[in-house]
């Protein structure tokens, strides 16, 4: 059976916005687990029939060993448990995950860029966002790395910096809804 792992900053995120992709993988046969910080959604995740890892993670920091641990967690989980695909979703989880990924030698790897935060406010990126943009670069320098944007400001910042190759990107405009929730209704 193949393992697929959905590594995402917060378990309830995952719940709203990837909870579908996982629930689809899992029907068609994937080992899937999701790797989130708890913040005491996992008995859902786990109702779902999906397993939980707790990641350590400051989704907003910038502290260096609290970085170190997150990153070394995912190389350690990744080379222990060898993933077949895995899927960040985020920034830091794209950052730290996508470099675990490499040196680890996952076979697939699928990138969906959900914003980019303050980070990468203002004209000029800080020397911070130039050493971000430099790991991601050399984190997707192979064959089998797929980022999705939301938005083509997003898209153009990791093209201009060469962190996705020319055919290594796809487009969505959005998450989505499911349509069984969310009924259309006509405008008034």
């Amino acid at each position: 059976m193949k393992k697929l792992y959905i590594v995402v900053n917060h378990d309830w995120f995952f719940l709203s916005h990837r909870q579908a992709i996982a629930v689809a993988a899992l029907k068609d046969g994937w080992d899937v687990t999701i790797v989130t910080c708890d913040t005491g959604r996992f008995s859902d995740i786990h109702a779902l029939g999906l397993k939980a890892v707790n990641l350590p993670i400051n989704a907003t920091g910038m502290n260096i060993k609290e970085e170190w641990k997150t990153f070394r967690f995912l190389w350690k989980l990744y080379r222990k448990e060898m993933p077949d695909v895995v899927h960040h979703v985020g920034l830091k989880t794209i950052l730290w995950g996508g470099l675990a990924a490499k040196l680890t030698n996952v076979k697939g790897v699928v990138n969906a860029v959900s914003g980019l935060g303050t980070l990468f406010n203002g004209d000029k990126p800080s020397l911070t966002a130039k050493i971000v943009m430099g790991v991601m670069r050399f984190s997707n320098s192979r064959d089998n790395v797929t980022t999705i944007f939301q938005n083509h400001e997003d898209e153009a910042l990791f093209k201009r910096f060469h962190v996705v190759k020319p055919g290594g990107c796809a487009f969505i405009k959005g998450s989505g809804v499911d349509l069984k929730d969310y009924q259309f209704t006509s405008v008034p």
